[in-house]
C-alpha cells in the first residue's frame, strides 16, 4: 500500500491506530457518560450497556476505517465521492459545525473543571484558562497529523494510567468498597435499549470521521482491526475505568472523584491532556473539512481559522446549547456514513463528475427524517436510533444506484 496521494506521512499499524483514536475518547465527556450509565443502571446492567454499545460503535468505525484505508481518503473526500461537488460542500459543512462545536464544548468543560481545582486557578477567570487550552490546541492542529500521531502516543498511555490509579485508589478507599460497586442500586427506570443508544450517540461522530485517520493505515486490514478494537473495546473500558469510582464514592463529577483521593496533580493532567488532544483531534478533523472548501489554503493556515472559530464558539456559550446540539448530531450525521460507506462498495456513480448526486442528498434526507420522526411515531428498526438512521439511508442509497444503474442499461 502507499500513502495517501500529496503526503509524506509515514503508514500506521493497528496499535498506533489505537492509541491516536483513544487519545480522542478519553475525554471529560466521556467521564460524565460513565458515571451517568454507572448510576442508572448499576455496575452489572452497566457493564452490559457499555460492552454492547461500544461494539456496535466497533463494527462502524472498523467498516468506515477499512474505507478510508481502501481509498486512500479522509472521510470530506469520501463524502465528496457519493455526493459530488456541491452536495459534499452541504455535508462537510455539518461536520464540521459538528467537530467545531465539540471544540468549543470541551473548551470550556476545561476551563471549568481546572477552575475548581485549587485557590490558585480559582482566581482566575474560566474564560482565560479555557483561551489558554484553545491556544495549545490550535498551535499542535497547526503541525497536522504528524504532532496529532505524536501527542497520542505521548498521552493516551498516560491517560489510561492515571484513570486506572483512579480506579485503584477509589477501590482501595476505606471498607466495603468493592461490595458498595456491586451492590449499587440503579436509580432510574432505564432500557438497556436506550442506554446502548447513548453509549452509540455519544460517540457515532467520531466513528464516521475514523478514515482521517484510518487512512493512513498500513492495510484495510489493519485499519478495521485498529478502529475496531479502539471503539469496541477501549471505548468501554475508558466508561467503566470512570464509571466505578463514581459508583463507589457517590460523586459523579470524575475530577472531584480525585480531588477527594488526593489525586491533585493527577487530576490536572487528567484534564489538561484529555483537552489537549481531543481537541487537537477536533481542530484536525476540522482542516480537513476545510481543505474540500479553500484547497489553495494551507493546512496550518485552515487549523489556525478552525481554532479562532471554534474558540470563539467556546466562549460565546455553545456550551448552554449542549443538548440540542447533540440531539442536531444523532440526526444529521450517521445517514451520511451509510451512504459514503455503500459508495465505497459499489464504486463511483457513472455521474462522479456531477456537482449534486441526487440520490445521495435524497438518501441523506430520509434517513434524517426518519431520526427526526420515527421515534416520535414509536417506530425502529433497533434499539438505537443512530443506527436506524444510517441503516435506512444506506437502503436507501443503495436502492436508488442500483435502479439508475439498471435503467441506464436498459438505456442502452
Amino acid at each position: 500500500m502507499t500513502n495517501p496521494p500529496g503526503s509524506s506521512t509515514p503508514l500506521v499499524g493497528a496499535w498506533r491506530i489505537v492509541l491516536i483514536l483513544l487519545a480522542v475518547m478519553i475525554a471529560l465527556p466521556a467521564f460524565v457518560m460513565g458515571a451517568e450509565i454507572g448510576f442508572a443502571f448499576g455496575a452489572r446492567s452497566g457493564l452490559i450497556v457499555c460492552l454492547a454499545g461500544g461494539g456496535l460503535l466497533g463494527l462502524l468505525a472498523a467498516m468506515t476505517g477499512a474505507a478510508g484505508a481502501l481509498r486512500r481518503r479522509t472521510t470530506y473526500e469520501l463524502i465528496g465521492d457519493a455526493f459530488g461537488r456541491q452536495g459534499a460542500r452541504l455535508a462537510n459543512a455539518v461536520l464540521g459545525v459538528s467537530v467545531l462545536g465539540w471544540f468549543g464544548v470541551m473548551s470550556t468543560m476545561l476551563g471549568h473543571a481546572l477552575a475548581s481545582m485549587g485557590a490558585g486557578l480559582a482566581s482566575q477567570p474560566p474564560w482565560v484558562l479555557s483561551l489558554v487550552g484553545c491556544v495549545l490546541a490550535t498551535a499542535t492542529a497547526m503541525a497536522g497529523f504528524r504532532a496529532l500521531n505524536w501527542l497520542s502516543t505521548l498521552t493516551t498511555p498516560l491517560k489510561i494510567l492515571l484513570l486506572a490509579w483512579t480506579f485503584g485508589a477509589a477501590m482501595r478507599d476505606g471498607s466495603g468498597a468493592v461490595d458498595r460497586l456491586w451492590s449499587h442500586v440503579a436509580t432510574g427506570s432505564t432500557s438497556l435499549g436506550n442506554g446502548i443508544s447513548m453509549v452509540v450517540g455519544g460517540l457515532i461522530v467520531g466513528a464516521v470521521l475514523s478514515p482521517d485517520v484510518c487512512r493512513f493505515a498500513i492495510s484495510p486490514r489493519r485499519a478495521a482491526w485498529g478502529a475496531g478494537l479502539a471503539y469496541g473495546l477501549g471505548f468501554p473500558l475508558v466508561l467503566v475505568l470512570s464509571g466505578a469510582p463514581s459508583l463507589v464514592s457517590g460523586e459523579r463529577d470524575m475530577i472531584k472523584i480525585m480531588l477527594a483521593l488526593g489525586l491533585g496533580l493527577p487530576a490536572m493532567l487528567t484534564v489538561v491532556l484529555t483537552a489537549w488532544s481531543t481537541n487537537t483531534f477536533n481542530l484536525y478533523a476540522a482542516t480537513l473539512v476545510g481543505k474540500t472548501l479553500a484547497p489553495r489554503w494551507s493546512d496550518g493556515r485552515l487549523a489556525l481559522i478552525a481554532g479562532a472559530i471554534g474558540t470563539a464558539a467556546g466562549l460565546g456559550g455553545i456550551s448552554q446549547l449542549l443538548l440540542p446540539y447533540l440531539l442536531w448530531l444523532s440526526i444529521m450525521i450517521p445517514p451520511i456514513a451509510g451512504i459514503y460507506l455503500v459508495n465505497v462498495r459499489l464504486g463511483s456513480s457513472a455521474a462522479a463528475d456531477r456537482a449534486w448526486h441526487w440520490d445521495a442528498v435524497a438518501a441523506w434526507a430520509i434517513g434524517s427524517g426518519w431520526a427526526a420522526l420515527a421515534p416520535r411515531w414509536q417506530v425502529s428498526l433497533t434499539p438505537v436510533a443512530a443506527l436506524d438512521s444510517l441503516a435506512v439511508s444506506a437502503a436507501v442509497y443503495a436502492t436508488l444506484r442500483l435502479a439508475l444503474r439498471h435503467r441506464r442499461a436498459l438505456a442502452q
